[in-house]
């Protein structure tokens, strides 16, 4: 079902001491097989007339860990952000988490 492969969920946290300039990695909070979705046309033009851009969709399992605002990794080590997520039920009854993604323009180290 979740055949697209792996993405590990992160969180961006500042990962340098004291003193100095801040820098920021992704830390990992898990993985999780995933299901790449097709952006349907209304939720493509409902994200651009709230000025965001939808770069992916995906669908995990539910984990109510995973919050918006937290980075996703894909297999190939594209970064995105999650701006959305919608926890539902599937055809089959199982609960599951749609993930609305943004790439984000510059990549962060990830730890």
């Amino acid at each position: 079902m979740f055949d697209s492969g792996l993405v590990k969920i992160c969180s961006l946290q500042q990962t340098n001491g004291n003193g100095g300039m801040p820098k920021f990695s992704l830390v990992e909070i898990c993985t999780a097989f995933y299901q790449e979705r097709t952006v349907g046309v209304t939720r493509m033009y409902a994200a651009l007339g709230a000025n965001v851009h939808i770069d992916m969709l995906i669908r995990i399992w539910e984990n109510r860990e995973v919050l918006t605002d937290m980075y996703c990794v894909l297999e190939n080590g594209d970064q995105y952000k999650i701006t959305q997520i919608q926890h539902l039920r599937d055809d089959n009854g199982l609960k599951v988490s749609d993930l609305t993604l943004e790439r984000v323009n510059s990549y962060y180290d990830v730890d």
